[in-house]
């Protein structure tokens, strides 16, 4: 199915309560640009009478990144183990003269920050025999690391650098062990609603 969109990322913390996932706090990673799956197997060979006799082939996990047009705080907390923090600075507006104090929140990532299983899913417009339909995908359980800082001064020509956050993909702790779930659509407002419904 030759896919030629991606929308309506979003991820929700994993919750294993005896075999049994749920997720909670689901919310937008940001407005989606790029995903990439790459999945990773346990392979088996046996020989016998000097050739392959049997092969067996399982998927294990995988890597996943997802770059986006920014990834908002909550989910940068729910996601990364990033802490707020709020300070106090001083400082003149430009065109003023009187000094004014603001409280500005940012948001730590330290030597103790462990980041958090998430689910994520999405969905991506697709063409299946002349037919646009949405394909929607659910990882059950990924863990990312926080995106890396590419900025540079503005030139003749403006470029964007957006954050990319990559990490693994595993099976859930589910007796089935589940990894990705895709789905069919056939239109949009069920794509969102199917997002939404897998991440409960």
């Amino acid at each position: 199915m030759p896919q030629f969109d991606l929308r309506g990322i979003h991820a929700a913390s994993y919750v294993n309560t005896d075999g049994t996932i749920t997720y909670t706090n689901a919310q937008t990673v940001g407005d989606a640009m790029a995903v990439t799956l790459e999945l990773r197997f346990a392979e088996g060979r046996l020989y016998a009478e000097s050739s392959l006799a049997e092969y067996m082939r399982k998927a294990v996990g995988g890597t996943i990144s997802i770059g986006v047009k920014y990834i908002p705080s909550a989910a940068q907390q729910m996601m990364f183990g990033s802490r707020s923090k709020s300070r106090s600075i001083s400082y003149t507006p430009e065109g003023e003269t009187e000094t004014v104090t603001a409280n500005v929140t940012g948001l730590v990532i330290g030597g103790k920050t462990t980041g958090k299983y998430v689910g994520v899913a999405f969905y991506a417009p697709d063409m299946v025999d002349g037919v646009e339909k949405y394909t929607c995908v659910k990882i059950a359980r990924a863990l990312f690391g926080p995106p890396s800082m590419n900025l540079q001064t503005a030139g003749e020509n403006i470029v964007f650098n957006t954050p990319t956050t990559s990490g693994e993909f595993l099976v859930d702790d589910s007796t089935t062990q589940d990894l990705i779930e895709v789905a069919i659509c056939d239109d949009e407002t069920a794509a969102i609603a199917w997002v939404q419904a897998v991440l409960q």
